[in-house]
């Protein structure tokens, strides 16, 4: 591992709080005068130290601003309550892409990580607050793309940045939804903030609450001016989540969040990677995120059998009321991270990492069962595009293509598409292209029929980049040509 790098107070660049999203509070004032100090410590008093390397970067140019394929993402784990312990692995991974440069920034039990004085078990400095002006005072945000934080880091350091930093904070994963509680402290939450939740069904953190009860106060504290944020509910995730779901689902969410700040637009192309990641391992829940401020898209329900629009339905409307009467937000003391550590470290024994599909049998009875349950309810349908190849072609669980000519075109001409044989006019001008949605594609609203214009590149929709292999060769360049739009 590397050496500890000590804390030196540094000012922070002239500035830097002018794109904040709301007036700056007495309390960030505050803090923003503390941060200011420019004297440096001397060995006595460093109260901690932190495993991040310093980096040459300008703070005036943050690194979520470069453009995503330039460079490696570099990524900020806040420690306290990051699960850099018993996840550890996790994050070695990680580390050890091509695509990602992870810091570790502080330690799990170090003497700061301990609550601020406003919450029951909390001390004075050094605490968790003070630690977060440390980070920003170090300007460690501004060096990094992404941060991830969890537990209590997500409860305390994270809004504690947001405050300081506004809108320009990188975007965020908060492990266990932390930010989105009845905290102590008034929360700043940014307009302009990327951050992806992941909550747990077997999280302490849920409370008394039912699952819907529990996602409805999460999505509540989502404040309706803020339009980039993603809730990922996973039914059988533990406050410390398995390892096996953190490996697979957390460098998926890091490149959506990246995504999402550098296109201003909602990364439904990740959230597919994300549900078919989900659906693939048997994990079960709930996927949610805003397409505007104020605007939720339709919330997809995920299982090993199935991937489709949540149903809204009355238990929804009640959850909702009863929201609005959350208790305060859960402490993690010191025997509840006790327990937590003995309870994961048993699940990092078995087999599957904790993911609930151990064996390909498994996923193989989830797809006979997706399967009949399609059957069901759906029946013998035929869809509209397959109508137009010769036999009928599933629909489970890898999508397909098809094609049909434009009024009035010339000779068809017969083309090799999609596993079947269809006919498709190339010298007519307009083409009216369909691909058959999978279930993820078809919940995430992507794939479809899209029409376009061949001489101009005009669209109407754009499948999904997973359903290009559908289309013949001579079509990709429109394709990549049209999702760049």
């Amino acid at each position: 591992s590397q050496p500890d790098v000590a804390l030196v107070a540094a000012p922070p660049q002239t500035g830097a709080m002018g794109s904040h999203s709301m007036p700056i509070s007495a309390v960030a004032r505050h803090r923003l005068a503390r941060c200011a100090d420019d004297s440096p410590c001397s060995p006595s008093q460093r109260r901690y130290s932190m495993d991040a390397t310093p980096s040459t970067r300008s703070p005036s140019s943050p690194a979520w601003s470069t453009p995503l394929a330039s460079r490696p993402a570099r990524v900020a784990v806040i420690a306290p309550g990051g699960g850099t312990g018993i996840n550890g692995a996790v994050y070695a991974e990680l580390g050890q892409r091509s695509d990602f440069v992870l810091d570790i920034v502080g330690r799990s039990r170090a003497p700061y990580d301990i609550y601020p004085e406003c919450w029951q078990h909390g001390g004075p400095a050094p605490n968790l607050a003070s630690f977060a002006e440390d980070v920003f005072r170090q300007q460690l945000p501004e060096r990094s793309d992404c941060m991830v934080f969890g537990s209590r880091g997500g409860q305390v350091v994270l809004p504690i940045l947001w405050e300081l930093l506004g809108d320009r904070i990188p975007p965020s994963v908060c492990i266990n939804g932390g930010c989105a509680m009845n905290l102590p402290q008034q929360v700043h939450w940014p307009a302009g903030a990327v951050t992806f939740l992941l909550l747990g069904g077997e999280d302490y953190f849920r409370g008394q609450s039912a699952p819907e009860q529990y996602i409805a106060e999460t999505r509540r504290w989502v404040p309706s001016s803020n339009g980039t944020t993603a809730i990922l509910y996973v039914s059988e995730m533990q406050h410390m989540p398995q390892a096996a779901l953190l490996r697979s689902v957390l460098p998926i969410m890091l490149n959506a969040v990246r995504s999402w700040k550098a296109t201003g637009r909602p990364p439904r192309e990740e959230m597919r990677q994300l549900l078919a990641a989900l659906n693939g391992d048997g994990w079960s829940g709930r996927l949610l995120y805003t397409r505007a401020p104020g605007d939720w898209a339709p919330a997809v329900d995920f299982s090993p059998f199935q991937v489709s629009r949540h149903v809204t339905n009355e238990s929804d409307r009640l959850a909702e009321v009863s929201a609005a009467m959350s208790a305060r937000a859960i402490e993690v003391t010191r025997q509840q991270e006790l327990r937590d550590l003995f309870r994961a470290s048993i699940v990092s024994t078995q087999r599957s990492g904790g993911a609930p599909f151990a064996s390909a049998c498994d996923r193989f009875h989830a797809a006979a069962q997706a399967a009949l349950a399609k059957a069901a309810t759906e029946g013998s349908r035929l869809t509209a595009e397959a109508a137009w190849s010769s036999r009928a072609r599933p629909s489970l669980p890898l999508a397909s293509g098809s094609m049909s000519p434009s009024a009035g075109a010339g000779p068809p001409t017969a083309h090799r598409l999609g596993g079947s044989f269809c006919d498709a006019p190339w010298s007519s001008p307009q083409l009216s292209l369909y691909c058959d949605q999978t279930p993820i594609s078809r919940a995430l609203g992507m794939g479809g029929s899209m029409k376009f214009n061949l001489s101009n590149g005009s669209r109407t929709t754009t499948p999904s980049p997973a359903h290009w292999p559908d289309f013949p060769p001579e079509l990709h360049a429109h394709l990549i040509a049209m999702q760049a739009c």
